[in-house]
């Protein structure tokens, strides 16, 4: 199985599971369904190998990374709900949400660490993407845990803490993906 079909089959698994679970850890509960398929398919794909989870690794960050634009824009359609006046009952409160979204942001760099780490594994010698790699992955690790210890420690609020970090992981999936084209067509 294709590694952009096996993603995608993890995103609509993670979005059924949603649908159908009304529980609070709902996202959370997705994620693993979406993981477990994703373990799944690899392992039925490439066997157990390192390929396999190098590949399965990297499919679960894209996962995460669209999750965590979804519940994004799911916050913010609910912050602006609750700025009109117009909330429901059974919702999360605010603060909860953003305390899943900085949970999800740290469970993608987790996998980027992972697919990273893999990837030193498969190829076995440095060249110039691995190393853009690298340096991509330690950016966006310092800034997490620079914000996660200023949530922790520092009072900053969880609300500034997120749009900032989806920020960097988002450049760090888009230089995941972007660096194979700038080093083929421009060095």
């Amino acid at each position: 199985m294709s590694f952009p079909l096996t993603t995608l089959i993890a995103l609509i698994s993670y979005f059924i599971s949603r649908a159908v679970l009304k529980s609070s850890k709902q996202v959370y509960i997705g994620l693993s369904v979406a993981l477990l398929m994703i373990t799944v398919l690899m392992a039925y794909s490439k066997g157990i190998s390192i390929l396999g989870l190098h590949v399965s690794a990297t499919s679960f960050s894209i996962v995460i990374l669209i999750v965590t634009f979804f519940e994004t824009t799911l916050l913010e359609r609910h912050i602006a709900k609750i700025k009109k006046g117009e909330i429901g009952s059974n919702v999360k409160s605010v603060e909860r949400e953003y305390n899943e979204i900085f949970v999800l942001i740290g469970f993608g760099l987790l996998g980027i660490v992972l697919s990273l780490i893999s990837g030193f594994m498969v190829v076995g010698e440095l060249d110039l993407e691995l190393i853009f790699k690298i340096i991509f992955t330690s950016f966006a690790l310092i800034i997490y845990l620079l914000t996660f210890l200023g949530v922790k420690y520092a009072n900053l609020k969880v609300r500034y803490a997120v749009r900032g970090t989806i920020l960097s992981f988002a450049m760090v999936l888009l230089a995941y993906s972007g660096n194979s084209i700038f080093l083929i067509y421009y060095l």
